[in-house]
């Protein structure tokens, strides 16, 4: 009896254990994807528009656990920088009142004067 009672148990432990180990995670760095677009600036704010179709804007703010600082990096030279500023940024999303923003660890291969925008070809 207590030989079936431990196997069942077991059976049920090793049906639900891989579902608490791909459940999603609250910490935001746990959750970071490659958003590729333009950068610019706006009323003071990094923003990335997406080379997607819908070309979704996101506003960029340095993530807690970075230590690289990337935005703000990224906007104390970016008057200096030629139009359209084409990056790679590192990211995990987050939705504040509405607005998209992503928590950044870094930006990479930040290029002067490339765009990925379709419409930038006409």
């Amino acid at each position: 009896m207590k030989k079936t009672l431990l196997a069942f148990s077991l059976l049920i432990l090793s049906l639900f254990l891989p579902v608490a180990a791909f459940a999603n995670s609250t910490d935001p760095k746990e959750s970071m994807d490659i958003f590729i677009g333009t950068l610019t600036i706006k009323d003071k704010k990094a923003i990335l528009t997406r080379c997607d179709i819908a070309a979704n804007e996101y506003v960029l703010k340095d993530a807690a656990w970075s230590q690289e600082k990337a935005v703000s990096r990224f906007l104390s030279k970016a008057t200096k920088l030629k139009q359209p500023i084409y990056a790679e940024v590192i990211a995990a999303y987050q939705s504040e009142k509405d607005i998209n923003v992503l928590l950044v660890d870094s930006i990479d291969n930040l290029t002067e004067a490339k765009s990925c925008h379709l419409s930038d070809l006409f």
